[in-house]
């Protein structure tokens, strides 16, 4: 299966939008968008493990509240049961997607 972000449906949040790139029982690849100053609220997943990679921009994310810089480049590995958050701290959007594995596969 071969997608293109631009043909996505945008799935708009107040502070970011997210587009669903790919969906299976094993995995979710998701585009985010988070406006400048907005913030993706702190949650946990007990099923999952997630991955972050920064498309562009700048800001910090938090892992149990341990605040670390990220931008265009970075990577970010969240394991299952870590508290998360990304800010956009740049004056442009911030696109980041992030590649979950759940865990067991969802039915």
């Amino acid at each position: 299966m071969i997608t293109n972000i631009r043909e996505i449906a945008t799935e708009p949040q107040t502070y970011a939008d997210y587009r669903p790139m790919f969906e299976t029982k094993r995995l979710n690849v998701t585009h985010v968008r988070i406006w400048p100053g907005e913030t993706v609220p702190a949650h946990t997943h007990l099923d999952e493990d997630q991955v972050y990679f920064v498309v562009s921009g700048a800001g910090f994310v938090e892992l149990d509240s341990e605040r670390t810089p990220v931008q265009a480049g970075s990577g970010v590995l969240i394991p299952m049961g870590t508290e998360h958050l990304i800010t956009n701290t740049g004056p442009e959007p911030l696109d980041y997607v992030f590649f979950v594995v759940f865990v067991p596969e969802r039915t």
